[in-house]
């Protein structure tokens, strides 16, 4: 069995899916995945499924879900995949079994291997790690309970892609990356690493009016919505640009 929950919710095997139940049974199912391996308390499942204000037979229907997860399981092969504690339920499941454990576990390999000077190798694990992802964490599924297991892993897949990016400019392809970084500046017009790096890669394909359009940008933002300036990094990056100086690859 291999569950996904970077993208819709899904439980497959042998690229099979199976149905999973109706909303709750796929909220409680979500719940447990964001905490693999670990107890969730019944509370908590019955805050996932109906926020603070439950009905009284919240407990029995989550006892429900659960049994109705269970079977769908079992046709997959994993009756035993969710544990029965004395105050929740557990799901039991290995490394290899889920997407965002697996993702994790190659962005780790990468880190490692970038640190020993293996940039390339760095760069093919972070991107087999993002190809992991088909949509944003559970696909509109998620609920107020459930936010920030799902901020988490957002924010881990926003952090490797900056690595990745990082790793490649310090590869040389500067102008193989600008096109992906165009795009991921406008869905994350905060993010001064993503703009430090666009302004990185577009003066080292010689596009430098264009970096400090992309600087001008940045600041505009940030003045006007947050009413801060850019920080030192990407202030001492634009100096440098404009003093025509050797300008390096922005750290991690």
């Amino acid at each position: 069995m291999f569950l996904h929950v970077l993208g819709p919710l899904r439980a497959t095997v042998d690229n099979r899916a199976v149905p999973l139940g109706g909303r709750r049974a796929r909220t409680v199912l979500a719940a447990l995945a964001l905490e693999p391996d670990w107890a969730v308390s019944a509370e908590s499942l019955v805050e996932a499924v109906w926020g603070p204000r439950p009905p009284a037979s919240a407990r029995t229907q989550i006892r429900i879900c659960v049994s109705a997860l269970r079977r769908a399981l079992a046709s997959l092969g994993s009756p035993d995949a969710i544990e029965t504690l004395s105050y929740g339920y557990r799901l039991r499941i290995g490394p290899d079994q889920l997407d965002a454990s697996v993702f994790e576990s190659r962005t780790a390999r990468a880190r490692d291997l970038a640190e020993n000077g293996r940039r390339a190798e760095a760069v093919l694990e972070l991107r087999n790690a993002l190809a992991l992802w088909t949509g944003p964490v559970l696909a509109g599924e998620s609920t107020p309970a459930l936010e920030p297991g799902v901020l988490r892993l957002e924010e881990l897949r926003i952090r490797a892609t900056e690595e990745k990016l990082r790793l490649e400019l310090a590869l040389g392809r500067h102008a193989d990356v600008v096109g992906e970084l165009m795009a991921l500046t406008v869905a994350h017009p905060f993010r001064e690493q993503l703009h430090g790096q666009l302004m990185l890669a577009l003066h080292r394909s010689g596009r430098t009016a264009e970096a400090l359009a992309a600087y001008r940008r940045i600041r505009l933002t940030l003045v006007d919505e947050l009413g801060i300036e850019p920080g030192p990094r990407l202030s001492a990056l634009e100096r440098s640009i404009l003093l025509g100086e050797r300008v390096e690859c922005l750290s991690a």
